[in-house]
């Protein structure tokens, strides 16, 4: 929309440009039309800007949601190890006279 908006406004405001001498007056329509060029071509590059950042952060989000999914997959490897070659080691031990140091 805004685009269009601002298609309109140049070209009301060149159909201006293109009357004869004695008709091209710099009045409140022609201060109008160059107020609201500079007002949405403002908004343009502020919604360019906004787009950039939004994208930017989407870039970091996507990079830090792989770093966890790669950390996920290293803890799940690691509690498989455990549960499959520690715990087994684990049960065969006896902690029956076991007591901590300082004890």
């Amino acid at each position: 929309a805004e685009y269009g908006s601002h298609e309109v406004a140049t070209t009301r405001f060149a159909v201006r440009a293109k009357r004869p001498n004695v008709e091209q007056t710099r009045d409140y329509v022609h201060g109008g039309l160059l107020s609201e060029i500079n007002d949405i071509s403002g908004s343009q590059e502020a919604l360019k800007q906004q787009i950039a950042s939004a994208e930017e952060t989407l870039h970091r989000l996507l990079k830090n949601k792989e770093r966890l999914q790669q950390d996920i997959a290293i803890k799940k490897k690691s509690i498989q190890i455990d549960e499959q070659q520690c715990l087994r080691l684990r049960k065969t031990l006896s902690w029956r006279g076991f007591r901590p140091a300082g004890m």
